[in-house]
C-alpha cells in the first residue's frame, strides 16, 4: 500500500470549498425550521385546543344573564307557581243535620222495661204507656207501629190496672156497657170485669150506618171504662198483626 497515496473521492469534506459547507449547513436548518411549521398545522387540524383570551370583566357581567348549563343542556327556567287562593269557609245551613233518624228504632227505656220482665228485647213485645196514651207495638226488636190509644178514666173510677202478661183470645165484635158495640176485641184479663184491647165503641142509627164515641180522647186523655181502646183503622190492623200469645206491659197511670 502506498501510504502517501490520497482519497480524491468527491466524499470527502476536507477537499470541498468552504462556500459549500456553509451553504448546505443552511439549507439543512432551512429545511428542519419548515418541517415545524408543517407540524404545527397539522396538530391544530387534528382538534387540540387552541388557547382561549381571558375574557374582561364587562364579558364576565354579561354572562350571568345567561342560563347555567349542566351536561350540556339549558336548565329550564322556573315558572312561577300562583299562590293558591284560600276560599271562605261555607256557612252552615240553619237546621241541617247529617244524622239519619230510624222512625223504627225503640226508645232505650221501652227496650230496658223490656229486658227488667225477662223479655227478647229483639222479640216481640207490647207497652202501653198510659201518660201519654200510646201503644208501643214491637215486632223483631223495631217499632212496627205506635198507636194512640185511650184508657180507664179515673175520674169515674174506671181505671186500667198497670198489669204484665200475654193477650188472649179473640173476641171480635161484642156488645159493651150502656148498649154500645165495640169491634177486633182481643181479651187481656179479668179483674171485676173483663179488660180488653178493642176499637172505639158505636152506636148503629136506623140506616146501620156507625157512630163512635171518644175519638177525641185517643192519643189525648183516658176516656174508657177500664179497656184500652184503639181507633177503628188500627183495630183493623191490630187484628191483622195476629197479636194472640204476644207479651204486653200495661203500665201505671202515674197521677191514677
Amino acid at each position: 500500500m502506498n501510504l502517501d497515496s490520497r482519497d480524491t473521492s468527491p466524499d470527502t469534506i476536507s477537499d470541498r470549498p468552504l462556500w459549500l459547507v456553509i451553504a448546505v449547513v443552511l439549507l439543512a436548518a432551512l429545511a428542519w425550521a419548515g418541517s415545524l411549521f408543517v407540524g404545527t398545522d397539522v396538530e391544530s387540524s387534528a382538534g387540540t385546543a387552541t388557547p382561549t383570551k381571558t375574557p374582561s370583566l364587562a364579558e364576565v357581567a354579561d354572562s350571568s344573564n345567561h342560563p347555567p348549563l349542566s351536561g350540556g343542556a339549558l336548565l329550564p327556567t322556573l315558572t312561577p307557581v300562583p299562590t293558591a287562593t284560600q276560599l271562605p269557609l261555607e256557612t252552615p245551613v240553619a237546621n241541617a243535620t247529617s244524622e239519619v233518624v230510624d222512625d223504627s228504632a225503640v226508645e232505650p227505656w221501652v227496650v230496658e222495661l223490656a229486658q227488667t220482665r225477662g223479655l227478647n228485647p229483639l222479640g216481640r213485645y207490647i207497652v202501653i204507656d198510659q201518660d201519654n196514651q200510646l201503644m208501643h207495638v214491637i215486632d223483631e226488636g223495631r217499632l212496627t207501629k205506635l198507636l194512640e190509644v185511650t184508657t180507664g178514666d179515673p175520674r169515674y173510677d174506671w181505671d186500667t190496672p198497670a198489669w204484665f202478661g200475654v193477650i188472649g183470645e179473640f173476641w171480635g165484635t161484642f156488645r159493651g156497657r150502656g148498649g154500645v158495640t165495640a169491634d177486633e176485641g182481643w181479651w187481656l184479663f179479668e179483674r171485676g170485669g173483663n179488660f180488653l184491647i178493642h176499637g172505639l165503641p158505636y152506636t148503629l142509627d136506623a140506616a146501620g150506618n156507625k157512630h163512635y164515641k171518644g175519638e177525641d180522647y185517643l192519643g189525648e186523655l183516658p176516656a174508657s171504662s177500664g179497656c184500652i181502646r184503639l181507633s177503628p183503622d188500627d183495630a183493623q190492623w191490630f187484628s191483622a198483626w195476629k197479636p194472640a200469645g204476644t207479651p204486653i206491659i200495661i203500665l201505671p197511670l202515674a197521677n191514677d
